[in-house]
């Protein structure tokens, strides 16, 4: 009679035990970043440049303009330079348009005036690519509907100003009918551009 008591009171506590673990959730995982394992090598003859990027990018090698963009070397053309590499953010179109352009200089004003930020440049901070000081800053532009936001990298390795522009512009959606939407925001396109200088190499 003791041993049946005692089975008895056994299989009542595991049984509790078995429904209070049954009715408490499981910790939720935080999904993880997709991935995309696929990328293209990128080099350049006349540069000591290697890039390594997502190759869902679209290379640019026709001469690009905007509204605001005049699609020289550098955001702002005031020397004489190249424009090395181009790329197009997936899905950029007339709505908006995300590109990394990475362009360079010998010329000696070029160099001179590496370092300073357009007058109408904001936010002026410094940011580290591939082991050098790149002098950073941003702009601004809108008018007649159209839309520009540049992050621009200036820096002088080996005599050679070097120039990264990230560059989201477009119109806004609003004044067509009907009103169309962008394929990605501002914010996205400058986070996904901004990861492709962590695979460039000046060597």
């Amino acid at each position: 009679m003791k041993r049946i008591f005692i089975a008895t009171v056994m299989m009542a506590v595991l049984g509790g035990a078995i429904s209070l673990a049954a009715c408490t959730p499981e910790p939720r995982e935080t999904p993880s970043t997709p991935v995309n394992e696929d990328t293209t090598n990128i080099t350049l003859a006349s540069y000591p440049i290697k890039l390594r990027a997502d190759a869902s990018l679209e290379r640019i090698t026709a001469p690009q303009a905007g509204y605001f963009d005049t699609g020289s070397w550098q955001i702002v053309n005031d020397a004489p330079g190249e424009r090395l590499i181009t790329l197009a953010l997936p899905g950029s179109n007339d709505i908006t348009t995300a590109h990394w352009r990475l362009g360079a200089s010998h010329d000696a004003d070029a160099i001179t005036h590496c370092l300073t930020p357009p007058p109408n440049a904001r936010s002026r901070t410094t940011a580290r690519i591939d082991g050098h000081d790149f002098q950073t800053f941003t702009l601004d532009d809108a008018g007649m509907s159209h839309f520009q936001q540049v992050t621009g990298y200036r820096a002088v390795i080996d005599d050679t100003c070097y120039a990264i522009d990230l560059i989201v512009n477009g119109t806004r959606g609003e004044v067509y009918d009907p009103p169309r939407e962008p394929q990605f925001s501002s914010e996205y396109a400058m986070q996904r551009l901004r990861e492709i200088n962590d695979g460039l190499s000046l060597q």
